[in-house]
């Protein structure tokens, strides 16, 4: 997954791009996002957007550690999770 900083908002909020590149033979179904991914529990994705058919999407976060998960699906119904951590605090950076 790679991130873009686009900057903050009038708010103060930092806008980031995410673009995930999935690939399968079969083809790829749909990306789903989780920004506020739960990492003490097994089963903590909880996705905010469901059926991306991009895998680019821009979300705003305000300072602090955030984990996001991105859950790709392909056409065979086989799937993976990466999650990345980012700080934001300022700037954005990825741990």
């Amino acid at each position: 997954m790679r991130i873009n900083n686009k900057g903050k908002d009038a708010k103060g909020l930092s806008e980031v791009e995410f673009k995930a590149e999935g690939i399968s033979a079969a083809g790829i179904e749909f990306y789903s996002w989780d920004f506020d991914y739960n990492l003490e529990k097994n089963n903590g994705f909880k996705p905010e957007i469901l059926l991306d058919k991009i895998g680019i999407v821009s979300h705003k976060f305000k300072p602090g550690q955030h984990a996001i998960a991105c859950k790709v699906v392909d056409n065979d119904g086989l799937e993976n999770v990466e999650v990345i951590k980012l700080k934001v605090n300022g700037v954005v950076e990825r741990n």
